[in-house]
């Protein structure tokens, strides 16, 4: 059952929302779930949660299923994102099929010829190529990134004794030594 849903089908901030009774399997009972087909919301709170060609600020689910639509950000349980975007995006088990995302966090993520920025995640099953600036996190597949753990300390180490050796160069020019 929803616990609460401050974007409802009654709701002006998404026009287009239905309250719909999902069920997962045979062996749950139905429960109260929100579905957006080409709208947009706010902030979305529930236990299931549909969007199809939709937006939203921020959603939070037990389980969402996102086909090409978009969100600032998301905490899930799960969460399965098709041709979709994201900001940031937390969950326990996430799936990303040509999706693009800013931020993953995950304990499991499985990720399909998408995009993202950083991802951290206790485990990683990537199918064609993941492109990323940073990842954290065991890998399974094919992931380019532009800094990797290992990388971003030895930058960071080099940078550092930069810094120090170029303040020594500026006060020996500076006090005439």
């Amino acid at each position: 059952m929803t616990e609460s849903t401050p974007c409802g089908a009654g709701n002006d901030c998404c026009r287009g929302a239905s309250s719909v009774a999902g069920k997962d399997c045979a062996y749950r009972s139905s429960e109260e779930a929100v579905e957006l087909l080409r709208a947009d919301a706010g902030d979305v709170q529930a236990t299931t949660v549909t969007l199809e060609r939709s937006g939203a600020e921020r959603i939070e689910a037990e389980r969402l299923t996102m086909d090409r639509s978009g969100a600032r950000e998301i905490a899930a349980k799960s969460a399965q994102l098709d041709r979709s975007g994201v900001m940031v995006l937390k969950s326990d088990r996430a799936v990303l099929h040509g999706t693009s995302a800013v931020a993953v966090g995950a304990q499991e993520a499985r990720i399909v010829r998408s995009m993202a920025g950083v991802v951290v995640s206790g485990n990683t099953t990537v199918e064609g190529e993941l492109r990323t600036l940073v990842h954290v996190g065991p890998t399974e597949g094919n992931v380019r990134t532009l800094i990797d753990p290992v990388g971003a300390a030895g930058f960071g180490a080099a940078f550092g004794l930069a810094v120090v050796m170029g303040g020594r160069l500026l006060r020996r020019f500076v006090s005439g030594r």
